[in-house]
């Protein structure tokens, strides 16, 4: 009697963990299904950064930002938070971070302007 009551209980268990797991892999899916794909540039380095955060980290705006412009921050940030200078290296790398971040969406941004701009060069009238 006890054996069965002990199989009955195993079984139980199983048969909930399994149902279970089914949802949370339905819902994972779901949720990697909705994300869009052609947005902005998403951080692909370890330690990436959003964005705006790293905006907010090197002290720049979206209009003004140029690569010359991070570097320039970067370089400051950086000199400044040095371990030399008895600070961290933590806040050296989210200098760091930030800056790497900008930089990958600088270059995508100007990437898909060139597609952008070579898809409507050749898309344009032709005379016959």
């Amino acid at each position: 009697m006890a054996h069965r009551l002990l199989v009955n209980v195993i079984f139980t268990g199983a048969s909930v963990f399994g149902r279970a797991f089914t949802e949370a892999y339905k819902q994972a899916a779901k949720a990697t299904a909705s994300t869009p794909q052609g947005g902005a540039a998403k951080s692909t380095s370890v330690g990436g950064i959003p964005t705006d955060e790293a905006l907010k980290i090197l002290d720049l705006k979206k209009t003004d930002l140029s690569v010359a412009k991070i570097d320039e921050k970067y370089a400051y940030l950086f000199d400044v938070n040095s371990k030399d200078k008895g600070n961290s290296f933590y806040l050296q790398s989210k200098v760091y971070y930030a800056m790497d971040s900008l930089r990958k969406e600088l270059d995508y941004l100007d990437k898909l302007k060139k597609t952008k701009d070579g898809s409507q060069g050749e898309a344009g009238p032709t005379s016959t």
